[in-house]
């Protein structure tokens, strides 16, 4: 017998004639996602190149890949939110781009620890707008029952621009480095690394205005909250985060301690394959693209095509167990695949890790659905916030802090990797579980409806019944 949440949402009517635009709009948004993960990841086929030029520690070059870029990409976040929720979308989306592809080029032509640090500072700055912009946008546009797989689909994008910077990253860096070092007129004499970083940075400077192809009603200045008294759109950020704290906080800790193992793995892979096996980083890089792309996106996919139908069907906590199911299996294969000493079982072991990973548009989706439509960039920003301080900031990092201060040997950071699968795994789980309930009670409340806030955009796949 079907639940009266999936009854209300099978009664939902469609316009076939838009979807065009819709699934436009998402496919452009993937794009952009898939520009700004190539210049986030590139850094990991490089520890070597930059530790023997610049003398710095795994410590320092987690850094560059960790904390620096993700505490200043967090909390520019949330002051992002805030002009999302104000200003156009469009054009917010077209100068983060941009700075972002500015900044990646600068990494290029860093002299020094200090300046490469900034440039990538700059990175995480210029980031920061894409995703809850994506999130609000893909939120006007798609129906609750349509939002889990529509986010996955724009999610995907990491797994793509991860696989791209994994390998074409290091064929290109392969190539650059037989040519050797280049002297650039005004850059001077650049290393092989360095110029990896501008061939792959400024190409974004190409993509930005394509942005302005977003349907003005979607990517536009979004409507403001109404009076006082039309309902759930006139709560106040606090008193949303306020009502629903138990399973805010549930949320962004489970989550977040997944993107903390994600962004692990990420940055200390490549190395790990390196040191102990002794495999060029080509190889690698082609080995592990491989494992990113049927892993992510079949994980990504997949995955919201699973929470899409287990919510229609009435189950209200879906985008919750879902991840807590895959947070469990991770635990298993992420500590196989650093315990076994093999680099064949550990690349195998990749793509079952990157399904496993590919959560993040679930969580995505899920925000925008209990969160009236005036207060949605700011708390997916929120969300962001908390997501990137745990995952970001503290992943890499806390593997090289282990390889570095406890160990004191770079050949151990398998053994870091494990570590930090076995104790971060089972927190994310219970994060998970204890969610559970908040999620239940917070799609219950909010319903299937469009809030009185929400405006009618021409480029909206459908129209959702008032709850009654």
């Amino acid at each position: 017998m079907t639940s009266k949440v999936g009854a209300q949402l099978s009664e939902q009517p469609t316009r076939p004639s838009e979807s065009a635009a819709a699934w436009g709009t998402v496919l452009l948004l993937l794009l952009l996602n898939v520009l700004s993960l190539i210049d986030r990841n590139l850094v990991a086929l490089m520890v070597g190149p930059i530790k023997e030029t610049m003398g710095v520690s795994d410590f320092q070059v987690s850094l560059l890949q960790g904390f620096a870029f993700g505490i200043f990409y967090a909390c520019f976040g949330v002051g992002m939110g805030w002009i999302l929720d104000h200003f156009s979308r469009r054009h917010s989306v077209f100068w983060g781009v941009s700075a972002w592809s500015v900044c990646a080029a600068a990494c290029g032509a860093a002299r020094n620890f200090g300046q490469l640090l900034a440039a990538r500072i700059g990175v995480g700055v210029g980031e920061a707008v894409l995703v809850p912009a994506a999130y609000v946008i893909i939120a006007s546009i798609f129906p609750r029952h349509r939002l889990g797989f529509a986010t996955s689909v724009f999610a995907a994008g990491s797994i793509i621009g991860g696989a791209i910077s994994l390998s074409l990253g290091g064929y290109v860096l392969r190539v650059l480095t037989d040519y050797g070092p280049l002297t650039v007129p005004g850059l001077g004499l650049l290393q092989p690394w360095q110029m990896a970083f501008i061939v792959f940075g400024l190409p974004g400077l190409l993509v930005a205005p394509l942005i302005f192809l977003v349907p003005r009603d979607a990517g536009g200045v979004p409507s403001s909250a109404p009076a006082k008294g039309a309902g759930v759109a006139a709560e106040t950020l606090g008193s949303f985060m306020s009502e629903n704290r138990v399973y805010l906080t549930c949320h962004f800790l489970a989550f977040g301690l997944v993107g903390m193992l994600a962004y692990a793995q990420a940055a200390w892979v490549p190395a790990y394959l390196q040191r102990v096996f002794s495999l060029r980083m080509d190889v690698i890089g082609s080995a592990l693209a491989v494992s990113h792309v049927v892993g992510g996106l079949a994980g990504f996919l997949g995955g919201g095509l699973f929470v899409d139908r287990w919510f229609s069907r009435g189950m209200k906590d879906a985008h919750m167990r879902y991840p807590m199911y895959c947070a469990m299996l991770l635990t298993v294969v992420g500590i196989a695949a650093f315990t076994v000493p093999s680099a064949t079982f550990c690349i195998l072991a990749i793509a079952p890790m990157f399904y496993l990973f590919s959560i993040s548009g679930i969580a995505g989706a899920q925000i925008q659905l209990v969160t009236p439509s005036h207060l949605r960039a700011r708390v997916s920003a929120i969300y962001l916030l908390v997501f990137n301080l745990i995952g970001l900031c503290l992943g890499p990092t806390l593997v090289a802090a282990i390889t570095d201060f406890f160990f004191a040997d770079p050949l151990k950071v398998g053994v870091s990797l494990m570590i930090t699968f076995a104790v971060v795994g089972p927190l994310a789980v219970l994060c998970f579980w204890l969610g559970l309930p908040g999620a239940r009670n917070a799609v219950g409340r909010t319903g299937p409806r469009i809030d009185a806030a929400q405006a009618c955009h021409p480029c909206q796949v459908t129209t959702v019944s008032p709850s009654r």
